[in-house]
């Protein structure tokens, strides 16, 4: 049967066929239906009509299946159970019994600001949900519409209408180096700043600078890049032992400094703020495991800045992947 012969039917039939297969009585079938037992004689006379088929047969006093009738006996049944589950109110939701994949696409330092955190807390609150993360260059807006991402991480900017947002994060730029650093001796002065050799995190893999860069260059300065990775991972192992400068969202660095020792200066005429929302697809947007999720990543990243215990903290609104 297609689609067109199917939209033409009276799919109430359906739910007086079940009772008359499982009853194999017109009576007890209108009784269960609250129907009368004429009106669920002329139903049954249109589903023979509709099927080609006697379904139930006269055998002494009662009905009897036909061969027909006792095949479609369990679809039938089967076909009305999903149909009240469709139209059923929504269940409580419950993440301890959730089990789902959630794609998150985001900058690569999430993974070390996020992602601990949210492990802990997915492994106490719903230990059967799985997480999927990525980085890099893909179509955020493409990905969400076609469900490959339930969750980006994006700075501010215009989106199509299906597009639903929320501030995350707001962060500022520290500079990162290793205890000792010559840079420590003496007041930092942009001029200074700038003359030290620098390493520069660009995800997108690019080696024109990013807005550290933009910012020197406001002031006629430029710095002498001598290392560019592609994510934060690598960096802080080099900048530790060396005597680079490392200039990154102050989250991330506050990260790196539970790794190793380090110091943070704030970078003289810091660049602009970095600010990062959570976007999503409107089919999920009132989805309860998704809207449960969304909430779980703000409380997580509260309790991450809660933990820095630093009166300059990020607030909850942090970056784009931006190159720095």
């Amino acid at each position: 049967m297609n689609p067109v012969q199917l939209s033409a039917i009276d799919t109430n039939l359906l739910v007086i066929l079940d009772p008359l297969l499982h009853t194999q009585s017109v009576s007890q079938a209108a009784r269960s239906l609250g129907m009368s037992p004429s009106a669920t004689s002329h139903a049954l006379a249109r589903l023979r009509d509709l099927l080609g088929d006697e379904l139930l047969v006269r055998a002494g006093r009662g009905l009897v299946l036909t061969p027909r009738g006792a095949q479609l006996a369990p679809l039938v049944a089967h076909a009305v159970a999903a149909l009240q589950h469709v139209l059923q109110p929504a269940q409580d939701f419950k993440p301890a019994k959730l089990r789902r994949t959630f794609h998150l696409l985001y900058a690569s330092y999430f993974d070390w600001v996020l992602v601990p955190a949210l492990d802990r807390a997915l492994r106490q609150q719903a230990p059967q949900v799985k997480l999927h993360t990525r980085s890099g260059r893909v179509s955020t807006v493409t990905s969400l519409r076609d469900g490959s991402t339930d969750l980006a991480f994006m700075p501010p900017m215009d989106l199509p209408p299906d597009m639903h947002t929320r501030p995350f994060l707001r962060d500022h730029f520290v500079s990162l180096v290793r205890v000792g650093h010559p840079c420590l001796q003496q007041a930092m002065t942009l001029e200074r700043f700038a003359n030290f050799e620098h390493v520069l995190v660009s995800p997108s893999g690019g080696t024109e600078g990013g807005v550290v860069d933009t910012m020197l260059a406001e002031h006629g300065l430029s710095r002498r890049v001598v290392r560019t990775f592609t994510n934060f991972l690598p960096a802080p192992y080099l900048v530790v032992q060396s005597d680079y400068v490392l200039t990154l969202p102050r989250c991330v660095a506050h990260m790196a400094s539970t790794l190793f020792d380090f110091e943070l200066i704030d970078v003289p005429e810091s660049p602009p703020h970095i600010e990062l929302y959570l976007v999503w697809h409107q089919r999920n947007h009132h989805d309860p495991a998704h809207r449960w999720f969304r909430e779980l990543l703000v409380t997580v990243m509260d309790n991450v800045w809660t933990g820095m215990d630093t009166p300059d903290s990020p607030s909850r609104l942090s970056s784009s992947p931006a190159s720095f």
